[in-house]
């Protein structure tokens, strides 16, 4: 019998997510979005029917499409589909490549061609685009989003919330902190501080020399 499941969020995002469900055996019983139905003819409802799309489309589980740009509201989403108590199953394309034992929470979407090497442990509603790689021993915490082609080196630890740009490189044993942003194609060699935007080679935040 399919699996129907339900993904929050209709943008570009949300379409990339739907192509991992569908690889990974899922069918897609609609897209939830903020302007609901009216906003095209898979928009099952809005933000504020969630719970009574849940159940008349008999959902099996739902999964957040919420694009980077919108962390607060990814947080928020996820949240309410956990107390919900759906299921938040973690999406792994069959063209990702995982070590056997690599751990990963509830809600992730893992996209074709991305690596997660030995011991990485990710947490809930994490994000891992294509060709993103993530070498042994990183861990990653809740929502944290690498965007296609970021390399975390060995042992690298990004906190909560924080975003990784396209062909970002973070180098051996360095922390990225909580809600913190890696400009796309930087070159982290030192710790980032919560909250803070690096960018260049090596990555710098602004007013740094």
């Amino acid at each position: 019998m399919a699996r129907r499941l339900l993904i929050v969020g209709a943008g570009g995002h949300g379409r990339a997510v739907a192509d991992v469900a569908a690889a990974t055996g899922w069918t897609l019983a609609g897209f939830i979005e903020r302007a609901g139905p009216d906003a095209g003819p898979d928009i099952v409802g809005s933000d504020d029917d969630l719970s009574a799309c849940v159940v008349r489309y008999a959902i099996d589980g739902a999964v957040v499409g919420v694009g980077n740009t919108a962390l607060g509201r990814r947080v928020e989403l996820f949240e309410r589909l956990r107390a919900l108590g759906l299921a938040l199953p973690t999406l792994v394309h069959p063209r990702a490549a995982l070590s056997s034992s690599a751990r990963l929470g509830a809600g992730c979407v893992v996209f074709p061609g991305a690596v997660l090497g030995a011991g990485v442990v990710v947490g809930d509603n994490v994000v891992v685009y294509s060709g993103a790689i993530v070498e042994h021993g990183c861990r990653l915490a809740d929502h944290v989003y690498l965007s296609p082609a970021a390399v975390l080196a060995g042992e690298v630890c990004v906190e909560d919330g924080a975003f990784i740009g396209a062909g970002a490189i973070v180098v051996p044993r360095v922390t990225v902190g909580k809600q913190a942003t890696v400009a796309a194609g930087a070159v982290v060699v030192h710790d980032v501080p919560a909250g803070e935007t690096v960018k260049g080679v090596p990555a710098r935040g602004a007013g740094r020399s």
